[in-house]
């Protein structure tokens, strides 16, 4: 075989290793915008369709569609299941080529003659299953993720859907105590009209009514905040479920469970400890790897050449290993045994943390449960039993304008600081609920929570004993 033949050859062998071309898939932020934004006004029903009620299950269904955190997620989560679809090839064989030349007094034809060896490697230490097993494990701690995720979402999706129904029973509270404000200020001209009350009475009740008007405002500005983060989280326009309807949300029992139940869910359901369990695996399937890199590859190979100045060719096969006297990859090996101690120690912390968090919610859900019982039923009665009595009394001309206009605003304070409780209370519920990682009450109308849609599978069994797949947010 001649030198020229041979440097084709291995032109050609180069050029049919290569499989894939490039493709370009350029990001045109107009474009992206605009789709986007059509995604979002149509999520709930298409044009000309009537969108269907927006109740909690719905609410749940765009969630896990449209959801900006959780789009992220499955992106990422397709990523890594893509690469640990893809086995870790054997390493590439070597080649080499090249002209050798003879020259001297005994050369007198054949100076240039050609030379090539083909090499190979065979990994001994099961590092390619050991990488395919990491590979495995990575996209296993996405789905993890993912699931984390979802279900973070989802109780972000219960506070703000409670948000939303309080800010709403607020407006409604609000144009009451508008009404109620506008009703002491007509009476109070009446009774200025019949003699009974003086015109500071009515201007003091004429100013209480414009107060009152102006903090309407308010309840108008926490309701559209509360609109705004739910669209933001669901991934849709707010004109979705801007329309007033009903938005119910469960009644609060008399006391959470005992903190020893919420502890043994929490094991299995907080996002944290999950992420860490899944995060313990990979590091445990890293150092497996670190370990099977240790050991060397076998490399086998042939190779011929010709004799310059002879009219013969050599061909020889050789077998080699690296002798691991210096490196035995210890300082890899060190490494992964300190990261998956770090993760370890990470767990025990988080755990520590955990407790204390749920402790907390715990201890603060207790006390604004029964302070908004007791405020619901005995102050907000008394208030409303001194307010009927101060009006009769006006009527009766028992009473001037001033204690009218204090027993309405004594009534206005203590309504107001009944949904104000009720809203921390409820707050402090769904802080009980993270704590410990999933829904404690199911609101009327509400579905079991359902598992992200896909891509969405479970990876290949690694023999690696993953705990973090089979047990992660059960």
């Amino acid at each position: 075989m001649s030198f020229q033949r041979l440097l084709r050859a291995c032109v050609v062998l180069a050029a049919m290793s290569g499989c894939r071309t490039y493709e370009e898939a350029s990001l045109r932020p107009e474009e992206v915008l605009a789709r986007v934004d059509a995604v979002r006004r149509l999520a709930a029903g298409g044009a000309g369709e009537r969108a269907p009620e927006f109740t909690i299950a719905r609410a749940a269904e765009l969630l896990a569609e449209h959801g900006p955190a959780l789009r992220i997620a499955r992106a990422e989560y397709a990523t890594a299941l893509g690469l640990a679809d893809v086995d870790t090839p054997l390493p590439n064989p070597s080649l080499e080529v090249g002209p050798s030349y003879g020259f001297g007094a005994d050369v007198e034809s054949n100076r240039l003659q050609p030379l090539g060896s083909l090499g190979f490697a065979l990994p001994i230490g099961g590092r390619l299953g050991r990488q395919d097993d990491v590979n495995r494990l990575k996209a296993g701690r996405a789905q993890v993720e993912l699931r984390v995720a979802h279900r973070e979402a989802y109780l972000s999706l219960r506070r703000s859907w409670t948000r939303l129904a309080l800010a709403r029973r607020r407006l409604v509270l609000a144009a009451e105590l508008t009404a109620l404000a506008a009703s002491a200020a007509d009476g109070g001209r009446r009774l200025v009209e019949a003699g009974q009350a003086t015109a500071l009475d009515r201007s003091l009740l004429d100013l209480d009514l414009a107060r009152v008007e102006a903090q309407a405002h308010d309840a108008e500005a926490e309701a559209a905040a509360a609109e705004g983060e739910l669209a933001e989280l669901l991934g849709v326009h707010a004109e979705h479920f801007r329309a007033p309807q009903e938005m119910p949300v469960t009644d609060l029992p008399a006391a959470p469970p005992t903190l020893e139940d919420l502890k043994a869910r929490l094991v299995a359901n907080h996002p944290g400890l999950a992420r860490l369990r899944s995060d313990y695996d990979v590091a445990e399937g890293e150092l497996r790897l670190e370990i099977a890199k240790q050991y060397p590859d076998i490399r086998f190979g042939a190779s011929a050449e010709g004799d310059p100045g002879e009219r013969k060719y050599v061909v020889g096969l050789t077998l080699g290993i690296d002798v691991p006297l210096f490196d035995r990859n210890e300082q890899a090996i060190a490494a992964a045994e300190a990261r998956r101690e770090e993760i370890r120690a990470k767990y025990e912390a988080e755990a520590a943390s955990a407790l204390a968090r749920l402790e907390r919610a715990h201890a603060r859900a207790g006390i604004l449960t029964r302070k908004l019982s007791a405020i619901r039923g005995k102050v907000v009665v008394a208030a409303r039993r001194q307010l009927d009595l101060a009006v009769k009394s006006l009527e009766a001309g028992a009473a001037d304008a001033l204690r009218v206009l204090e027993a309405e605003r004594a009534f206005r304070d203590v309504m107001v600081e009944a949904i104000e409780t009720e809203t921390e209370a409820r707050e402090a519920w769904a802080d009980l609920e993270e704590s410990v990682g999933r829904p404690l009450l199911l609101f009327p109308g509400e579905l079991e929570e359902k598992r992200p849609p896909e891509p969405y599978r479970e990876p290949e069994e690694t023999g690696c004993g993953s705990q973090a797949f089979k047990e992660s947010l059960s």
